[in-house]
């Protein structure tokens, strides 16, 4: 009761305080929220264009007048109203192509890709964060996962979630209960992207890229702000969809019938160590997989794409990438959480790869397996992220590498590197454990910018 209560009360403060006539200046306005920076041409710019000087507080403002959260109609779906994910601030507009080739999970791929598009193409369909069905499957991972609470991961930030736990009683309960709330509360987001966009001309070799592992609970598309944001900069993106059953849910296609994948359910027992380390050496294949996919494309070879069945095959043309990355100089690995792990595995099984950035990476599912870091590393934790256990296991795997650097993101949480903030009022985040001492949409631009920071710093570059 004390749920539906807070609820209802938010939902009347957020209607008082936001004039309706102001949502269709929201939706006519979503898409040009950016900071003011020189104007350039691909002809005279390149993927280094220097960073935006505005300040992350500038930002805040802007977001804050231009990405409202709205009211959505919850018993009309067609009534829903769309708000835009923040634009891209780099020079670039982005483009996407999703490619899953066929096979079992064991031996076949899911990726979306990223790339830098030319500063005119239009955003006229973006592609939905989440729909209905990520939603229920998002709604089912968290669930599971407040019964089954993963080994070496901190839940004093999710305050809302265990308390809601204690009133709903049941994982039916509450599921029930947050299945109802979250189309009240929540804001149902774009992406600001346009699929099978041209590629913008890049210079030198190509383009950097970028293969990056989501963590628990999330899929290709979850974390899509540090992907398309490093895009618009002039890099090319890879995000892996891991199909082992760490996320909220994901398919893959046997003939013409699409396999679902839901979220496993690892009870924390035992066996909870031997599913984990299972789990991330798939993951590990699959990251790998991807690697050598993008060699293929890169030189003109045949891919087929059978996720085109279901998109009127806009996504065919494949060849639009050929001879635009740059594999051989410039191969970057990134990942969050379960994905920061990942990533690290992977980097010491491919000698493409140049370096490594993890975010708050969980180390629990190699506790026990012998492995290497020997890449240049940069381990971004959030404050309450910061696991001995976690931290022991990565000392021990780089023992012999000098060159692994740890920061501190302050201020930040655990589920800052995601976009699941965005998808719920400001008032509600910090119990949900989205918002650490600063806000979400601010945290997000100083990741953004660590990211970028990152890369310069590993490319030889020229403005």
């Amino acid at each position: 009761a004390e749920t539906y209560i807070g609820w209802i009360l938010i939902i009347v403060q957020e209607r008082i305080k936001t004039h309706p006539s102001y949502f269709q200046i929201l939706h006519n306005q979503a898409m040009m929220v950016t900071p003011n920076k020189k104007q350039t041409t691909e002809k005279n710019s390149n993927l280094f264009t220097e960073e935006c000087d505005e300040t992350a507080e500038s930002i805040q403002e802007q977001l804050s007048r231009h990405c409202t959260w709205p009211w959505t109609d919850f018993f009309d779906s067609k009534m829903v109203f769309q708000t835009s994910l923040p634009a891209p601030l780099g020079p670039f507009q982005v483009g996407y192509l999703d490619l899953m080739t066929p096979g079992l999970p064991q031996d076949s791929s899911l990726l979306r890709i990223y790339y830098p598009a030319p500063s005119s193409t239009s955003i006229t369909s973006p592609p939905l964060w989440a729909d209905k069905e990520c939603r229920a499957g998002m709604l089912r991972f968290i669930q599971m996962a407040a019964w089954d609470w993963p080994t070496w991961v901190n839940n004093s930030e999710f305050n809302l979630l265990f308390a809601a736990k204690k009133i709903l009683l049941s994982p039916a309960g509450f599921l029930t209960g947050f299945s109802l709330g979250w189309p009240l509360i929540g804001t149902v987001r774009t992406i600001p992207i346009a699929r099978a966009a041209p590629l913008a001309s890049h210079v030198g070799s190509g383009w950097p890229v970028v293969v990056f592992s989501h963590g628990m609970g999330c899929n290709r598309f979850n974390m899509s702000q540090l992907c398309y944001q490093l895009a618009s900069r002039g890099v090319m993106v890879v995000a892996v969809e891991h199909r082992e059953g760490s996320g909220f849910g994901t398919f893959y296609m046997k003939g013409d019938t699409v396999e679902n994948i839901p979220h496993l359910q690892v009870p924390v027992n035992e066996d909870e160590y031997r599913v984990r380390n299972k789990q991330i050496n798939h993951r590990c294949q699959e990251v790998l997989r991807a690697i050598d996919l993008l060699v293929k494309i890169n030189a003109g070879e045949a891919i087929t794409n059978v996720i085109d069945k279901n998109n009127n095959a806009i996504n065919s043309d494949l060849t639009i990438l050929k001879s635009s990355m740059d594999l051989t100089n410039h191969l970057y690995l990134a990942g969050h959480s379960f994905g920061g792990s990942t990533v690290l595995l992977a980097s010491s099984l491919d000698t493409k790869v140049k370096a490594v950035f993890a975010m708050d990476p969980w180390m629990y599912p190699l506790a026990r397996q012998k492995f290497e870091i020997a890449k240049p590393t940069l381990i971004l934790n959030t404050d309450i992220f910061v696991n001995p256990n976690n931290l022991e296991v990565i000392n021990e795997a780089s023992n012999n590498n000098s060159d692994v650097t740890f920061e501190v993101l302050e201020g930040g949480v655990h589920l800052s590197p995601t976009d699941l903030p965005m998808a719920f009022p400001t008032v509600l985040r910090k119990a949900l454990g989205m918002k650490g001492k600063v806000d979400a949409e601010v945290t997000m631009v100083n990741i953004n910018k660590i990211i970028w920071q990152w890369l310069k710093n590993l490319i030889s570059y020229s403005s």
